[in-house]
């Protein structure tokens, strides 16, 4: 599964204009080899957006990239309406399960998002299950874990939440094989969330 992680810097005066833009990408409900996508706001800062959009395999992702997401974009207006986009992909991304085992289920519930960036000695996926584990807060109910490795050390973990807002579980992370670690929680827009059409 390819994973791609968006974080936008929008100006406060651009956040409505910026939330009309994202909803033109339900257009992906019916690009082959699409699975979901949903994202919020910072709950702590309100000019930073993050949008996870999750695709089978990185061929499907090349071909809309080529052939669908410059139609939308442009035709959007997006590009108007933020001030910084930073993109990580990872290519095996891949769920540890909470509640659900599958993500459709989750996405539909998510109220929250905690996104938890950590840099490891070296990416393994067992330690990487075992951190998703880790960050997981036990108080909440949280859904599903969407596992994005970035690189050999750089690792994200995206932990969807249902009705409450979790609180960090960053200061209570430790591991001898996390050398840095950074946590955000979103307030989900619903009218953002965007799932693959069932056959």
């Amino acid at each position: 599964m390819l994973a791609k992680v968006m974080n936008s810097t929008i100006p406060t005066t651009k956040k409505d204009a910026f939330s009309y833009t994202q909803q033109h990408w339900s257009a992906l409900t019916h690009v082959p080899g699409f699975i979901g996508q949903l994202g919020g706001w910072n709950v702590e800062d309100e000019t930073d957006s993050c949008i996870v959009g999750l695709w089978e395999d990185a061929f499907f992702y090349r071909d809309f990239m080529k052939n669908v997401h410059d139609s939308i974009f442009y035709q959007s207006g997006q590009q108007k309406t933020y001030t910084k986009l930073d993109v990580s992909i990872a290519n095996d991304a891949h769920f540890v399960e909470g509640v659900y085992r599958y993500f459709r289920s989750s996405a539909i519930e998510t109220n929250y998002m905690m996104k938890t960036t950590l840099t490891l000695t070296e990416y393994e996926q067992e330690l990487a299950h075992i951190l998703a584990k880790s960050v997981q807060h036990p108080g909440y109910r949280c859904l599903t874990n969407i596992i994005t490795p970035l690189s050999d050390t750089d690792l994200t973990i995206v932990s969807l939440y249902g009705t409450a807002c979790p609180t960090k579980t960053i200061d209570t992370l430790v591991h001898p094989d996390v050398k840095a670690a950074e946590q955000s929680i979103y307030k989900m827009e619903k009218n953002w969330l965007v799932l693959a059409q069932q056959i």
